[in-house]
């Protein structure tokens, strides 16, 4: 009998523990507030997690911290005693709501928002430990549907406090919520991860460009982003993002309206959302270079995108130009080219006994003709891009009338160096002699026309420039293409400013007409090539109605010098029925069908889906991106990829050969090139031992090629 009041009081003591928090709702317009706790007491000296639970109406939501477009977010006022203290509130990762074109940041559905109460031991005075703890708050907060309405309510909670190292009991009441809501709560960003932001606030495509390196994210899902500035972007735009099969990770948001300045840092929360899996987490980036997703760029999915590049940060701009000026010099090389260098070759001849004077201003027309067509190209492709548009560099010769019409030209003035008819100044330099003090506006289209053709062909260190260019604002990419312009017209600039290099050409003399003859045949050459690029395009009733038009160009020129009414009407009508071929609807793309690349052996078409399994099934792979008007591209295949040592190779070590071809519009492999920081092809990726793809150079040879590969005992042979 003498334990009775022992069992007696320890029995006491366990029905306080396990009664439940004393706490009562308070129902509200359009919203339900209460105090929770989670467990059933408060353990003190011991931080202990409360909650402000708000249920609002259906159809009604109230705001996160940042209440993006419009709105307030919660706020929370706490009557403690002396000696508590409760932390700020905990904000579950939100949700999007929209109402027309107003984005807000925040829930809809039952949410609690936990508040960690620090309990000291001893207590303080005035708090008894045998009396319950009466805790009291005012919570405030915005309701909003169609209209937005104010509401508060005065809260309170009184719960029991345990004796020291006593243990305290979950209340079941809200174990399920408090471990929905620990999912939901923001996890701090890895210690590995590498956070960056850069503003772009100028240009048509005003962007926050985020950039996380090592993130090592995984999932099918899309990602969002919430600020917690207000301020800093467009809420309602989208979020395009680019990753790559190791989490590292690039997004872009447009620019709010009422963005000022930019921050020092960009904080915030990144969302994954899988399913019913969704991953948070709280991320802090600090100012450094980051590259825009382009605009075009539709937000893929994680999965859809596992097979992209790490995001790529721009490097410094002023090697970006120096990029470029050599990229446009080693253009001159490259055998798209070659034809129009040919006409300005005889120019330069016949120029050798020019004034210094003359010399100087027949360069410095073909460089405005170079920089001027460079300046509007790359104009109309950032105009084209931000619009939409999934173009790049070489866009125009994705075009049919744009390949039959520069056939027609290259036809014609081949016809002319032949000497069936003679246009004076009119075309490209080709009849009247320079020194005679005219011809200033043949070396200007001139510049146009090397310009028009250079496109097929991409030059060493031409990718990284045009690749940063068409990712920042317009006035950078213009400045680069300007400096690709300038690296093109430098050879012809260098002889008109410094005569002895003059002086090193041949004397002109009779041998000229002969060569200038000659130098027709690389032009008949290129008309062919250009024929053979339409047949790709169309079909050969497309390159049928092309050779009708340049028979038409033919019959012209052969009557151009004739005198007469009738000759000229007769001409005039040839060229008006070869200018109305191109609007035949015979010269119209046709549908993409299967890749022009043969399926034999290892060859397949490049997809994303088809390189992401081939990569899980630990393949080694080679992917070429490649177009039929690119001859840089075709140089490559047969110089390097169709050697017989490269074949070998790739047999031995059973490399599945991917080709991604963007002869016709694709865009696709536009925004798989824009991962890689590229605007254009060629492009050739390596992937290899699961490793992260090696980019090749945009010229291969064999050597380069199997120095890439990984060694030939480290590859499991398929069976």
């Amino acid at each position: 009998m003498r334990f009775l009041p022992y069992i007696a009081a320890a029995v006491a003591c366990a029905g306080l523990l396990a009664a439940p928090a004393q706490g009562a709702a308070v129902e509200t317009e359009h919203v339900t507030a209460e105090l929770i706790a989670e467990n059933t007491a408060l353990a003190a000296g011991a931080d202990n997690t409360l909650a402000l639970r708000l249920v609002p109406e259906h159809g009604w939501h109230i705001y996160w911290r940042n209440p993006g477009d419009s709105g307030k977010p919660t706020s929370i006022a706490w009557v403690l005693p002396d000696g508590l203290q409760a932390g700020e509130l905990q904000w579950p990762y939100p949700h999007r709501e929209s109402l027309g074109d107003i984005v807000n940041y925040g829930y809809s559905d039952a949410v609690l928002m936990p508040v960690t109460l620090a309990v000291p031991q001893p207590l303080p005075a005035g708090v008894a430990a045998d009396q319950p703890l009466r805790l009291k708050a005012k919570a405030r907060w915005l309701v909003c549907k169609d209209l937005c309405i104010p509401g508060s309510a005065e809260l309170e909670l009184a719960l029991p406090i345990a004796e020291k190292g006593a243990p305290t009991m979950a209340d079941e009441r809200w174990r399920d919520a408090f471990a929905r809501t620990r999912a939901a709560l923001p996890q701090p960003a890895p210690a590995d991860w590498t956070l960056r932001f850069q503003v772009h606030a100028e240009g048509a495509d005003k962007a926050l460009a985020l950039a996380i390196r090592r993130g090592g994210i995984s999932s099918s899902g899309e990602l969002s982003f919430f600020p917690y500035a207000s301020d800093l972007i467009a809420h309602s735009a989208p979020t395009r993002f680019a990753q790559d099969a190791d989490g590292n990770l690039r997004l872009s948001q447009k620019l709010s309206d009422y963005f000022v300045k930019a921050p020092d840092v960009v904080e915030g929360v990144l969302v994954v959302h899988d399913g019913d899996t969704d991953k948070a987490w709280e991320i802090r980036a600090t100012l450094g270079p980051v590259a825009v997703v382009p605009a075009s760029a539709a937000a893929p999915t994680i999965e859809a995108a596992a097979t992209s590049a790490p995001p790529v940060e721009p490097i410094n701009y002023f090697l970006v130009l120096l990029f470029a000026l050599v990229g446009g010099l080693v253009l001159n090389l490259m055998p798209c080219v070659f034809p129009v260098l040919s006409i300005k070759a005889i120019s330069l001849v016949e120029a050798r006994g020019a004034t210094a004077r003359r010399q100087r201003a027949h360069a410095l027309a073909y460089t405005a003709g170079v920089l001027l067509t460079f300046t509007g190209l790359a104009a109309l492709l950032l105009i084209l891009r931000s619009t939409g548009s999934a173009i790049g560099w070489g866009f125009q010769l994705q075009h049919p009338v744009f390949i039959a019409g520069l056939a027609y030209l290259f036809f014609a003035m081949g016809l002319s160096l032949s000497g069936v008819v003679e246009f004076g100044t009119q075309l490209m330099g080709v009849g009247q002699s320079l020194a005679d003090g005219s011809g200033y506006r043949s070396s200007f289209f001139t510049g146009v026309l090397a310009v028009a053709v250079a496109s097929p062909c991409t030059a060493p260190f031409m990718g990284t420039a045009l690749g940063y260019a068409l990712s920042q604002p317009a006035p950078v990419a213009l400045s680069v293409f300007v400096a690709l312009g300038l690296g093109l017209a430098l050879p012809f600039l260098l002889i008109g400013f410094h005569p002895p290099l003059a002086k090193a050409l041949p004397r002109p003399g009779k041998w000229m007409e002969t060569f200038k003859q000659f130098m027709a045949f690389p032009l008949y050459l290129t008309t062919i090539w250009l024929l053979w690029v339409l047949g790709g395009l169309t079909d050969r009733n497309g390159m049928t109605v092309a050779l009708l038009g340049l028979t038409l160009i033919a019959f012209a020129l052969w009557l151009w010098n004739r005198p007469g009414k009738v000759a000229t009407v007769v001409k005039l009508a040839a060229v008006a029925g070869a200018l109305a071929l191109l609007a035949n609807p015979l010269m119209q793309k046709a549908s993409a069908g299967p890749s022009s690349v043969a399926h034999q052996g290892n060859v397949e078409p490049y997809s994303d889906e088809r390189l992401a399994q081939l990569r899980a099934e630990g393949r080694t792979v080679f992917v070429n991106f490649t177009a039929d008007w690119c001859i840089t591209c075709k140089v490559n295949e047969r110089v390097a990829l169709d050697s017989a040592s490269v074949k070998a190779a790739f047999a031995e070590r059973n490399v599945v050969w991917l080709v991604g071809d963007w002869t016709r519009e694709d865009p696709l492999i536009t925004r798989t090139l824009e991962r890689f920081g590229r605007s254009g092809v060629p492009l050739y990726l390596l992937y290899g031992d699961g490793a992260e793809p090696q980019v090749l150079p945009q010229v291969l040879t064999p050597a380069t090629v199997l120095a890439a590969l990984p060694p030939l005992k480290t590859v499991a042979r398929q069976p």
